[in-house]
């Protein structure tokens, strides 16, 4: 589904993404781990088109994307959310998905009343229906978070990429974060790469794990594969197991 193939970026000289290859198969969680400023998150820039890489090669559904806006890579079938939430915090939440909808997939005559009743599917979905009429900026971190993936879902992508989506959140709250996640890649069929630093949450969702260092890729493998890795341990966990 997704291939990138030499991704470079750099920043006044500096590389925060040097010549990292890997891909992502239809309907596999991939987990996209490292240090920080390893270079993950501008990975998920130049995949979105936030940012346009300085050579290298993204592929979607066998189609090139390097270089396209976000908008249009959102309307092919990929969306994200952030580390940290970016909603309209001056609109109601099923006004934030309402957005959503109307500028995702390929919707180009749907009315605003249309979009306000498939809006209103996605926020029950992620259990926000009754605060459907709150302001974003009254909405707690978890909330938060789930308002974000309502917004991501409402696009209709095929391709979501997560940012570190456990960030902030307690232990019950994440448990409750990932079963939703995983409840909508079963529901919509998606496929998802997330940035997460919470290790047991990415080591039990993930399929595959990509390692990155200092713009670079470590190593990628099977969540035991990866944890067990000398290289990891000493780069990413300090030196020592902490999964159990």
């Amino acid at each position: 589904m997704l291939e990138i193939e030499g991704l470079h970026k750099s920043f006044g000289g500096l590389d925060a993404v040097k010549n990292v290859d890997f891909s992502v198969r239809q309907g596999e969680i991939v987990g996209l781990i490292g240090p920080n400023g390893a270079g993950k998150t501008t990975v998920m820039n130049l995949i979105s088109g936030a940012m346009k890489a300085d050579k290298g090669a993204i592929r979607f559904l066998g189609r090139e994307i390097s270089g396209l806006p976000s908008n249009k890579v959102c309307r092919m079938g990929i969306c994200r959310t952030y580390q940290i939430p970016k909603p309209f915090y001056a609109m109601t939440a099923l006004a934030s998905v309402t957005v959503s909808v109307i500028n995702g997939g390929d919707r180009p005559n749907m009315s605003l009343f249309d979009a306000a009743f498939e809006a209103s599917y996605y926020l029950e979905f992620v259990g926000l229906f009754a605060k459907r009429d709150i302001l974003a900026k009254d909405l707690n971190l978890y909330e938060l978070r789930m308002l974000e993936l309502a917004r991501a879902l409402a696009t209709t992508p095929r391709l979501l990429l997560l940012d570190e989506s456990m960030a902030g959140l307690n232990p019950g709250e994440a448990s409750l974060a990932l079963d939703m996640i995983w409840s909508a890649q079963e529901q919509f069929g998606i496929t998802i790469l997330w940035i997460e630093h919470v290790m047991k949450v990415i080591m039990a969702a993930a399929q595959r794990i990509v390692v990155l260092q200092h713009g670079q890729k470590l190593m990628e493998g099977t969540p035991s594969d990866v944890i067990n890795d000398p290289r990891v341990i000493e780069a990413y966990l300090g030196g020592r197991h902490v999964v159990d």
